[in-house]
């Protein structure tokens, strides 16, 4: 390795470090993560500021990458201390504690689960991560509400609504259970997400095995990249997945791969309160690929006039209309 190398491995470290102390240190804004956002989209910082995740996640395990851990260590004594990380946490695992995996939105929470029935649930345009008191991590999308209850014999947790991933601590003792409607999925030791919209549920696999049993059919063991999906009305469909796009609501992006617009639509709707509407109803199945910033309505409506033939209408209350473009320049030239 040459000294260029070694010296760049280094800033990073450092830059990593850094990062992982500022965003311990709530509240965090919009402009921060998108600045975070930015700076991690290089690989070599990606690696480190994941080495720095891991020792949330394997603290005083990280003996191979001291400069890693010298170096957040250095950070978290320079971060402000958070009065919900006082005793009885040592100062460096309680800082760990606090790592932020992705959070884009209105706002940012964060709690430490004890062993006992607890509801969380996010606002329209938020989201958060939970670290639970096993070692699992969830992180909650927006409009999603969960309820944990952990006891000697399973770890489960009951999704009424919305969407969240879950970073599964191994225990063969206790399965980690998650019910969302009428699918029930069980886990060990893995990573997944479930979504439940109404009575249709989705779960998809990233990594590991779970089981999903349902009503209907037999249980269901599914394989890294593959998605359940259980239709309101009871048909069960799995199938592969690009993993990376599934669960890019995680990092605050919507990845489209030639979704309809109303599909589309429907899905960054559920990031704001003032949803945009489709006025011109012949152009629902149009096709539509791109990424967006979750909430970043004016990026997604400038795209969508940009290649169909459509044009934005802004209501008072600030809620926008997709209109006919030939139609709404008809009806002007007549006017």
């Amino acid at each position: 390795m040459t000294g260029t190398q070694q010296h760049g491995e280094d800033t990073a470290e450092a830059e990593a470090a850094e990062w992982f102390a500022r965003l311990k240190s709530l509240p965090v804004s919009r402009t921060t993560l998108q600045q975070f956002f930015d700076w991690r989209r290089e690989d070599r910082h990606a690696e480190a500021f994941a080495a720095v995740e891991r020792v949330w996640e394997q603290a005083g395990d990280l003996a191979d990458r001291p400069a890693i851990r010298a170096a957040t260590e250095a950070a978290v004594d320079r971060a402000p201390r958070q009065r919900w990380f006082a005793s009885p946490f040592k100062p460096a695992v309680a800082a760990l504690a606090a790592v932020l995996l992705v959070l884009l939105g209105s706002g940012i929470t964060y709690w430490l689960v004890q062993p006992a029935s607890n509801a969380y649930a996010t606002r329209v345009g938020e989201q958060s991560m939970i670290a639970l008191e096993d070692g699992s991590k969830m992180t909650l999308d927006t409009d999603t509400r969960v309820v944990v209850s952990f006891d000697r014999d399973q770890r489960r947790v009951v999704l009424t609504r919305g969407q969240a991933f879950f970073t599964v601590a191994h225990d063969s003792v206790r399965p980690f259970r998650v019910t969302a409607g009428d699918a029930q999925v069980q886990a060990t030791g893995t990573q997944f997400g479930v979504r439940r919209d109404g009575g249709a549920v989705d779960v998809t696999l990233v990594e590991g095995s779970v089981r999903v049993a349902t009503p209907t059919a037999q249980p269901t063991i599914l394989a890294a990249g593959q998605q359940l999906a259980l239709g309101a009305d009871k048909t069960l469909v799995v199938h592969k997945i690009d993993t990376a796009a599934a669960t890019a609501w995680k990092s605050g992006r919507i990845v489209l791969d030639r979704w309809t617009l109303g599909r589309a639509l429907g899905e960054v709707n559920r990031y704001t309160t003032h949803p945009v509407e489709l006025d011109a109803p012949q152009f629902a199945d149009a096709r539509l690929s791109g990424t967006f910033d979750v909430g970043d309505i004016d990026s997604f409506v400038a795209a969508t006039t940009a290649v169909l033939p459509l044009d934005a209408v802004r209501d008072p209350d600030g809620a926008v209309r997709l209109v006919d473009r030939a139609a709404a320049r008809k009806d002007s030239s007549t006017s």
